[in-house]
């Protein structure tokens, strides 16, 4: 347990920011998970809000441009699973896309009910100013790991969290 110490009023805000997550993301019950959490939240949160000061875009708009400029053509429901984000952010950012003629909508050959999602031209040309926002904002929280081979280890240890065979990710079980 770490206790709370006066705060010093010669020290930034910055440095009292730092300090307090140094002492929550040290020797709790889960903090692995707290720190993805919270690289997670400063990597993403920072993105989404930079997104829509700028581009207009909400975070579930934002996730679905930068989902299709990855791959096309995915439903709804896909865009929601890959995204963990709640299906019913999907469709009202769906049609607002569409109504901007940003993505275009068919329906699957196999299914009519479901509607495949991918970019127009213009969709293309945003989906990537949302992506350079993405890589902007990577780049440097990944500067610490100053060599190629600390930032192969990172990513092909998070590989093996995402990537696994057990259904780990289900998060109805």
């Amino acid at each position: 347990e770490h206790k709370r110490a006066g705060a010093d009023p010669c020290q930034s805000d910055s440095a009292r920011m730092r300090d307090s997550a140094k002492a929550m993301l040290t020797g709790n019950a889960i903090t692995t998970g707290y720190r993805i959490s919270f690289l997670a939240n400063y990597l993403m949160g920072v993105i989404y809000a930079r997104v829509q000061a700028d581009l207009g875009f909400n975070r579930a708009e934002a996730a679905i441009l930068f989902c299709l400029a990855h791959m096309t053509p995915l439903s709804g429901i896909e865009i929601a699973e890959m995204t963990g984000r709640p299906r019913n952010s999907i469709s009202p950012a769906v049609g607002k896309l569409v109504r901007l003629g940003l993505i275009a909508k068919e329906p699957a050959e196999q299914n009519r009910k479901i509607e495949l999602l991918s970019l127009t031209e213009e969709g293309r040309a945003m989906s990537e100013k949302v992506v350079a926002y993405f890589v902007a904002r990577e780049r440097p929280m990944l500067e610490p790991l100053a060599s190629p081979a600390e930032r192969e280890l990172l990513d092909g240890l998070l590989a093996r969290l995402i990537f696994r065979e057990d259904n780990w990710l289900d998060t109805t079980v």
